[in-house]
């Protein structure tokens, strides 16, 4: 069993996929999979740690504010609306996206999920990451993220002295090599 693997056993670790992906597809026992099914972001997630992924990084940010109980890591963010289709297109084109036959599932829940994200873009992010300690939020992204990921969003991340880590040779998508500066900073706590 790798050290991941442990992570993803662990029940203080919660997991929000990206858009229209699951927690279960990358390995997470503990998942919340918000584009699928009904989830209310207003409860206590009870966890130590909330690992989010790409839009769902609004989602933590959002139930973060209500309850202050949990750590943040956020995996190459999607936290901007502007030309956000656009954006998405051009991520599809030139990085591709996954799409195992589970995952294609996932889009039969396409108009509720682009609902939630359109609520969920309603969240003052640079207002909510003012109030975050710096120990409690650290940001992972892809140098190959060139479309969805938003730099100059982040470098304002950097202002608060939050921990942010790129990863060479890594885009948007949750790879292998994300997993590994997961590790990094799973067993550095």
């Amino acid at each position: 069993m790798s050290s991941m693997d442990n992570f993803r056993d662990n029940k203080k670790i919660l997991f929000i996929p990206g858009w229209l992906d699951s927690g279960e597809l990358h390995g997470y026992k503990n998942s919340l999979d918000i584009w699928n099914k009904k989830i209310d972001l207003n409860q206590d997630f009870k966890a130590d740690f909330i690992i989010a992924h790409s839009v769902g990084a609004l989602a933590a940010l959002y139930n973060w504010h209500i309850h202050k109980n949990f750590k943040i890591i956020l995996l190459n963010p999607v936290l901007a609306k502007k030309d956000l289709g656009k954006r998405w297109l051009k991520s599809i084109i030139y990085e591709g996206t996954p799409c195992p036959p589970q995952r294609i599932k996932l889009f039969l829940s396409f108009i509720p999920a682009l609902i939630k994200a359109s609520r969920l873009f309603k969240v003052p992010v640079i207002i909510l990451v003012k109030t975050i300690p710096p120990e409690q939020l650290a940001v992972i992204y892809g140098e190959n993220d060139k479309y969805l990921y938003d730099q100059e969003l982040i470098n304002s991340f950097g202002e608060n002295n939050f921990k942010i880590i790129k990863i060479k040779g890594a885009g948007h998508n949750y790879s292998p090599k994300i997993e590994a500066a997961l590790i990094s900073i799973l067993t550095s706590v």
